[in-house]
């Protein structure tokens, strides 16, 4: 069964020791934040602040609900899933990679939850639900950094969906920077805009974890909807219902929903916040101002945040693992002979690994090519290529490999005038208007011409310089005889 709403998921988060719920009052000025920040640094459970001061109708707030995990890195995702907490990350990506590939459409019902309590025009009153500045050097209070935006292409059916944090402007006003390459950014700034006319939006805190999952999922137009890729993560369709100002359909189980209008040509500063890289974005950005016109929400309302900041939080998790889905699937469908894919949360999304045979000669850069043109790795600037005996989920073995096969001059290639991520701290103001950087590629596989019984030297680990025998010998007795911990039990 798939989770009915927040609320389920997380009493299964509390069961599985991995929710904190804090009922002494905290600040949401930099006090919930820096608790979710160090959270999501060490490794932690969700938490639940019950008491915020300065939150009124009953609301409060929650963080980190799919950030690393006390008992492991993808232990909350694995429950968001409803797998075990201790399932390996190849079984986490196999799973989502499966479901990703039969689309559910949703079904569009006449109520739900989330309009137990309906606040419209005068009644609006964003500074009632204490958004947190989160660090220190925010531009602002952001109440939708683990929250979705909907717009609805004008004239077609497309809608959209995408996290974009925003801050609170005023009691009916909130403003944050639309990526111009993004979904809405191409409808709000290729048709609204240019046409005068209001961008009609709803703003979803509190789905269900697959819905909000599915939104921080970057896919090309023309595959599965959000909403059907929601419902295909959680196996069951998602449930919609008509906002009250709008045609737009929200998810009926929600914890509260935001409705309102884009303004053409209207602009405030929004930040500086925090990028998916751990910097401050360092100037405050002209965006769009989006008026709220209207509130609905849940009895006692759960607000989710996410502490954007250095690894590990949701979007690191989430994203990631959207790029190796993607990747894995593309490669499946070239019958390419790839092992394993891999783009590590501890390195911001910067660095996509991929472990093959090699068929042929500069086969890295083919490999490279493909996580060039994927939606999720585009912005890559990194892109390491490994031989199949390397596990490149592990930190130890990928960066050997890098530093011990990858010549730095012969297997290095550095491509010029990419697409690049906005938010990256490395480059220069000028780069970061046109949108544009540099990748690096590097070929961390023994050249095919070597001659492997001489040129390649034999490697030195456990699993290569130990007979069969005696590798099942030691493993065998590792927690009995020998008396080491059991490492299945070990936090990964």
């Amino acid at each position: 069964m798939s989770y009915f709403d927040l609320r389920e998921y997380l009493e299964a988060l509390e069961k599985a020791d991995e929710l904190h719920r804090v009922p002494a009052e905290v600040d949401p000025h930099l006090e919930m934040g820096a608790v979710a920040q160090r959270l999501a640094e060490r490794g932690g459970p969700a938490v639940h602040f019950q008491n915020v001061r300065g939150a009124a109708n009953g609301v409060t707030h929650v963080g980190g609900m799919m950030s690393r995990g006390q008992k492991g890195l993808w232990s909350k995702v694995a429950i968001a899933l409803e797998l075990d907490p201790m399932a390996a990350y190849r079984d986490v990506l196999n799973e989502v990679w499966r479901r990703t590939e039969s689309p559910i459409r949703p079904m569009h019902v006449g109520g739900g939850q989330c309009k137990d309590v309906v606040l419209k025009d005068g009644e609006v009153d964003l500074d009632a639900l204490a958004a947190p500045k989160l660090h220190d050097g925010d531009g602002g209070r952001y109440l939708t950094t683990w929250a979705y935006t909907i717009v609805k292409e004008p004239g077609t059916d497309y809608v959209a969906w995408d996290l974009i944090p925003q801050m609170v402007l005023s009691r009916n006003t909130l403003t944050g920077r639309i990526a111009r390459d993004s979904e809405i950014g191409r409808i709000y700034y290729e048709k609204y805009e240019p046409a005068g006319e209001p961008m009609p939006f709803a703003i979803v805190l509190g789905a269900v974890p697959m819905a909000t999952m599915a939104a921080a999922f970057r896919r090309r137009r023309g595959g599965h909807t959000a909403a059907e890729l929601a419902g295909s993560l959680q196996r069951a369709p998602m449930q919609l219902v008509t906002c009250e100002t709008s045609d737009l359909l929200i998810p009926a189980t929600a914890e509260m929903i935001l409705e309102g209008v884009v303004e053409p040509g209207e602009r405030a500063e929004a930040g500086p916040f925090s990028g998916t890289f751990g910097y401050s974005v360092p100037e405050p950005v002209q965006s769009p101002v989006f008026k709220v016109t209207a509130i609905t929400h849940r009895t006692n309302p759960i607000l989710p945040f996410c502490a954007w900041g250095t690894p590990i939080s949701e979007i690191h998790l989430t994203q990631g693992l959207d790029c190796d889905a993607q990747l894995s699937a593309h490669f499946e469908k070239a019958g390419a002979p790839i092992v394993d894919v891999f783009t590590p949360p501890w390195l911001a999304g910067s660095v996509v690994a991929v472990s093959t045979k090699v068929p042929y000669t500069a086969y890295a850069q083919a490999v490279a090519g493909a996580v060039r043109i994927t939606e999720g790795t585009k912005h890559v600037p990194y892109i390491l290529v490994c031989d199949d005996d390397i596990d490149i989920t592990s930190p130890v073995e990928l960066f050997h490999a890098m530093v011990t096969k990858c010549h730095p001059e012969r297997d290095t290639w550095i491509i010029k005038n990419c697409a690049a991520s906005p938010d990256a701290p490395y480059l220069t103001a000028a780069e970061r208007e046109r949108g544009e950087g540099a990748r690096a590629i590097f070929d961390c596989t023994w050249p095919l011409d070597w001659d492997r019984s001489i040129a390649v030297p034999p490697k030195v680990s456990f699993d290569q310089c130990y007979p069969k025998e005696l590798q099942d010998k030691v493993l065998a007795g590792w927690s009995g005889e020998l008396g080491f911990p059991n490492e299945a039990e070990r936090p990964a």
